[in-house]
């Protein structure tokens, strides 16, 4: 399931780059190819609820485990922010890839 590809022509929406840079699950974008004007699907927020979870999980017994070794704070706190860091970054690469758009519906 290809979550990139536009329910109007069929074609990518857009690089990562671009969705790195510009996609917002509430915000309008529009397609590369036809324009098409299009936002992320609802799904988008239960996948970013679903990927915290883990990531808390993950954090937090990094974070204990290094609190019962007497790692020093000034080692922990930059190790936690890279952590965070790289699950923000595949978050956003998964929800490119699996979350797909749904067309704007046109007020008249």
């Amino acid at each position: 399931m290809n979550g990139n590809i536009c329910p109007q022509c069929g074609n990518a929406v857009m690089s990562y780059k671009r969705f790195f840079r510009e996609a917002e699950p509430y915000k309008i974008s529009a397609c590369d190819n036809c324009g098409t004007s299009l936002r992320r699907s609802r799904k988008v927020y239960l996948f970013l609820f679903l990927m915290i979870l883990p990531l808390c999980m993950i954090v937090l017994a990094v974070l204990f485990s290094m609190a019962n070794a007497r790692t020093s704070f000034w080692i922990i706190f930059p190790i936690i922010i890279l952590m965070l860091a790289a699950w923000a970054v595949l978050t956003n690469y998964l929800a490119w890839r699996f979350i797909g758009w749904v067309l704007v519906a046109k007020n008249n």
